[in-house]
């Protein structure tokens, strides 16, 4: 934060101010004793000194923005500090006051969430670094607009802004307020890159950060708990990133950062979450015993530091816990108040989203070009009038300025013209993007709102479901009927959260849910689910499946999504009575799978654009079923996303055969699958 970072001229008065800053700040940190402490001071001996209580104003804006989390009062010293810039006589001498002074207001502003204001001080305080030529307060706004993109999930940019503060930074003081920012930059840019899946490059930046902290651990001795302190939430990051690709590293690194950093005075808030991250660990890798030790410590820590984003994942564990033990009504509690406190995350997040800084930046930068245009055609016109007034005696020179104010006059009306061209066209173009952004966001919270609630009936439908196979467990037709309902629900609610994440992020294809699985299992759960519905038009579903298991990677759930359109398609479009054939073949490199009805076939006039989500496609099916247009699109794009093909044959008023092919999956499968 810009509060309590204050970077002025050195002159003998304000350094002995800034010496006494810097003493009672390394002593007290920020706390109300620092703060009674200077207050005494400064009230009796900087009154009239303005670098003096510039600096005064900085600290007490560091500790009422960062501590006392009293914005209003952050806000007064901030202004304080922007005011004492303003009265300089030589502006020019005070530039990094100035910048310093912009970045504390638009902190303030930026935790009273007034996004748009804050970036508004963030650029100024830019301009005034840039006139400055300190590269030293430009980091700082380097490092607020990589702090901006982190928060808004733009981590590449992220990651390139935090490079960009450290390198800018190397020109500030060597000190240890210096040192720690720096550090922090290089941590920061490794974890922009982990959000950003770079793997790579976050390991080399962790590494980096553990580097530079050892080759400055001498200039500051009297600082050692920082540097483990440091160290062991490094530890924990990297942890994080070797996670996917080794347990054991990811596991000792987990352990080595909590062991640092549940200590009394050290980081513990880190020390919960990375124990977050080691509860997760041993979940996915079944070891029970170590998890339910280590979600009861978790829990205490909770108890102890309220941590809202603890909470959420604690409550996620919980729910994934108590599911794998099959206790369903416990596992449905943690599941409410993970989603409770998610969308409480998701709502505090919205607002920030929503602005567009990267544009609002250059918004800002286009004003202050036409402003700059402005005093320029300003000036211009009064040095005309000096040089009118000088030479009006004679009446060549008269001429010459009339000619020279005639062609400035043109000159302006067709800058004026265009700039009201420019300032029409950006009206028009605002107001349509405002339009846009309006049906935009009104498709998202439709789709939201559907989503979101048919999640609980379907949730409860699958929680009434395994009470009821437990209690009919000696009915095996009955339990295999409800097994089919459950693997529905599971379908069901992957689709939904497809939806939601379409909604908040783009749809993006989910490779962490591909799994190997065998294409036979997947046909035939496929057939007997959908079977009940061929019953009501007394057809018959023939499967035959490979002899042996045909493996090929995705994610099971969009998959059955395919088999299913396409049998459904056969039962809709096949007579009563009718045979309908599903087969998986095996060849050198692929798997096939077709699905074969004698219904009324496709027309030729159809067969160009059966794949697409044109409404020419649609068609009722044999009975009148009602069609809507969208699952042989849906099928495409699925098919398309694992390198797989689809294709048909057909004869109309004979029937059709639509055929999908995968590439086949030479290793082990990762997982059986089950309920699909």
């Amino acid at each position: 934060m810009a509060c309590g970072n204050g970077n002025n001229p050195a002159s003998k008065p304000e350094s002995y101010y800034r010496h006494i800053i810097d003493s009672v700040s390394s002593q007290f940190g920020f706390s109300r004793q620092a703060v009674q402490l200077l207050d005494s001071i400064f009230s009796d001996h900087a009154a009239g000194n303005p670098s003096a209580r510039f600096k005064y104003y900085s600290y007490l804006c560091g500790y009422y923005s960062l501590v006392a989390n009293d914005t209003a009062k952050a806000m007064l010293y901030a202004d304080s500090m922007l005011f004492i810039t303003r009265q300089r006589s030589r502006k020019q001498d005070y530039r990094n006051e100035e910048a310093m002074a912009n970045l504390a207001k638009g902190d303030v502003l930026f935790s009273q969430k007034n996004y748009s204001e804050a970036y508004f001080y963030y650029y100024k305080a830019k301009v005034a670094a840039e006139k400055s030529l300190d590269s030293c307060a430009y980091s700082e706004y380097s490092y607020r607009l990589a702090m901006v993109m982190y928060k808004t999930a733009v981590y590449a940019d992220a990651a390139s802004y935090f490079k960009q503060g450290f390198a800018e930074s190397a020109s500030c003081a060597n000190d240890f307020n210096t040192f720690y920012r720096r550090q922090e930059l290089l941590n920061n840019a490794a974890l922009s890159y982990a959000k950003s899946n770079q793997p790579d490059s976050a390991k080399a930046y962790y590494y980096k950060t553990l580097d530079f902290l050892k080759a400055n651990e001498q200039a500051f001795t009297g600082k050692g708990k920082f540097f483990t302190i440091a160290r062991g939430v490094i530890y924990g990051n990297l942890g994080q990133v070797y996670a996917p690709v080794d347990n054991a590293v990811a596991d000792s690194l987990y352990r080595l950062s909590i062991s640092i950093n549940r200590q009394p005075g050290y980081e513990v808030n880190d020390a919960l979450l990375t124990q977050l991250h080691l509860a997760s660990l041993y979940l996915d890798n079944g070891k029970e015993e170590q998890l339910h030790l280590l979600l009861q410590e978790i829990k205490t820590g909770i108890d102890t530091i309220p941590n809202q984003q603890a909470t959420m994942n604690y409550n996620k564990l919980m729910w994934q816990w108590y599911e794998r033990r099959k206790q369903y009504l416990q596992a449905y509690h943690y599941l409410a108040e993970y989603n409770r406190l998610r969308e409480i995350d998701i709502s505090n997040t919205k607002k920030l989203n929503e602005t567009d800084v990267t544009n609002k930046i250059r918004s800002l930068e286009s004003e202050y070009e036409v402003t700059l245009l402005k005093q320029s055609s300003r000036l211009q016109q009064l040095y005309f009038l000096i040089a009118g007034g000088l030479l009006i005696a004679t009446v060549a020179i008269l001429l010459l300025l009339w000619l020279n104010w005639k062609r400035s006059r043109q000159h302006i009306n067709t800058l004026t013209a265009l700039n009201n061209q420019v300032q029409a066209q950006k009206e028009k173009l605002e107001s349509a993007l405002e339009l846009l952004e309006i049906k935009d966001k009104e498709k998202d919270r439709i789709l939201q709102i559907v989503a979101h609630d048919l999640r609980n009936p379907i949730a409860a439908i699958h929680s009434l479901s395994s009470i009821m196979i437990d209690e009919l467990s000696n009915q095996r037709e009955v339990v295999e009927m409800l097994k089919l309902i459950q693997g529905g629900c599971n379908n069901s609610m992957e689709l939904i959260n497809e939806i939601l994440d379409y909604s908040l992020h783009d749809q993006q294809t989910d490779k962490t849910k591909e799994i190997t699985v065998d294409a036979n299992r997947l046909v035939n759960n496929c057939a007997k689910l959908i079977r009940f519905k061929a019953l009501d038009k007394k057809q018959v579903i023939q499967v035959k499946l490979s002899a042996e298991p045909q493996f090929i990677k995705v994610n099971p759930s969009r998959v059955f999504r395919v088999i299913s359109n396409l049998i459904t398609n056969a039962v809709k479009f096949s007579p009563p009575g009718k045979l309908i054939k599903v087969e998986v073949q095996s060849y050198s490199s692929n798997v096939q799978i077709s699905v074969q009805d004698q219904g009324i076939g496709i027309p030729d006039n159809l067969s160009g654009k059966l794949f697409s989500d044109s409404p020419d496609v649609r068609r009722l099916g044999t009975e009148g079923e009602k069609p809507f247009g969208m699952g042989l699109n849906i099928c495409k794009e699925i098919m398309a996303s694992y390198n797989g093909d689809i294709w048909f044959e057909t004869q109309p008023g004979q029937g059709s055969c639509f055929y999908i092919s995968f590439p086949k999956e030479t290793n082990l499968p990762d997982a059986a699958y089950v309920n699909a």
